[in-house]
């Protein structure tokens, strides 16, 4: 007698029973990517402190890392050589973070995404001009073509000063926003490899934790000048309020937790691709709920930005512009590193 056929599962049914752990890894990884960007601009419509947020949010992530270490027994102590180099990327670090945050509390949702979008178009050439690499055609011309989805979606946009918000004009939100891909693509050109090194000698989550307590320390300066300290402190807030600030300042720590629950699962590629569902449900959702006005270009323009990206994505994380031959004037074990940290792609300021 014949043994009974294997039921045929749908795709979604198979993603599910083949590729649980992944799928729920992946769900998890966006959703806490996207509530962050969500609830930080909630928090920043009420009370415009996006540097002093920022400090908080350091101090909040420690908060959530530091039992991890401990209980791991990974935690590290930085030694004096470390240092001056690790002073300098914390510096870029806090440039990024701060500035970005800024830019949030201004722009609306969609303008921020798709300006920060461009972090690939600035690396290109920032490393095309301080390293002189080439990369293949296809590369400049999906660089470029990132450009125009921001571009669109601020025509869109209002620049009167009279609309301008609490926490300051679209011109300086836009402003704080290129600054922070700027200093982002000079984060990854020129602390890459001492990133890396750092990562390998302390371990990924006692690098983070050094990392968010001196960026946390640089940004406290700027947060008390500015008047962001005083003003979060003496802001009449009820226990709702200041549960919601903590929480949303956690957020840092459970996205690092969910990014090392994420690459257990899956791999770095799939990491990227997690940015471009970040990237469209965080626009996509960020317009209907703090109500931005759907406008033709506004359509058009976050469209090219996804649409742009996710080409980028899969140029740099597919064999599709690899040579066919390989290279003999370069050894081995170089090409595998340039070829593994090409496909891993671009990181942003906040997984840094």
């Amino acid at each position: 007698m014949e043994e009974s056929a294997a039921p045929k599962h749908s795709f979604c049914q198979r993603l599910i029973l083949e590729h649980s752990a992944a799928t729920a890894s992946f769900s998890f990884l966006v959703a806490v990517g996207v509530l962050k960007t969500l609830l930080t601009k909630l928090i920043f419509t009420r009370s415009p402190t996006p540097v002093a947020f920022s400090v908080l949010s350091c101090l909040a992530t420690n908060i959530c890392l530091l039992p991890i270490l401990l209980v791991r027994g990974e935690f590290t102590y930085l030694s004096k050589e470390m240092i001056p180099s690790f002073v300098g990327i914390c510096f870029a670090i806090a440039l990024d973070l701060g500035c970005q945050n800024v830019a949030l509390a201004i722009l609306s949702i969609a303008l921020q995404q798709s300006l920060k979008a461009t972090l690939p178009t600035a690396t290109v050439v920032v490393e095309s001009i301080v390293r002189r690499k080439t990369f293949h055609w296809a590369i400049y011309v999906t660089v470029a073509a990132i450009c125009v989805g921001p571009i669109l979606v601020a025509c869109q946009s209002s620049w009167q000063p009279k609309l301008e918000s609490a926490a300051g004009s679209q011109v300086v939100g836009a402003i704080m926003m290129l600054v922070a891909m700027v200093g982002g693509a000079f984060k990854y050109v020129l602390c890459h490899k001492a990133i890396k090194d750092f990562r390998e000698q302390m371990g990924v989550l006692a690098f983070t934790f050094w990392v968010e307590v001196f960026v946390g320390l640089m940004l406290l300066p700027w947060a008390v000048i500015n008047g962001e300290v005083y003003k979060m402190v003496t802001t009449d807030q009820n226990i709702a309020d200041w549960v919601l600030l903590w929480f949303t300042a956690a957020f840092g720590g459970v996205r690092i937790i969910a990014q090392f629950y994420f690459l257990a699962n899956t791999s770095a590629t799939s990491l990227a691709i997690s940015g471009i569902a970040m990237q469209a449900l965080t626009i996509v959702i960020g317009i209907f709920a703090f109500g931005t006005p759907i406008t033709a270009l506004l359509v058009i323009g976050v469209t090219c930005t996804v649409l742009t990206s996710s080409l980028y994505t899969y140029l740099k994380t597919s064999i599709v512009l690899k040579p066919t031959k390989p290279r003999t004037d370069v050894p081995a074990r170089v090409m595998a590193s340039a070829d593994k940290e090409d496909r891993i792609g671009l990181k942003q300021a906040d997984d840094a």
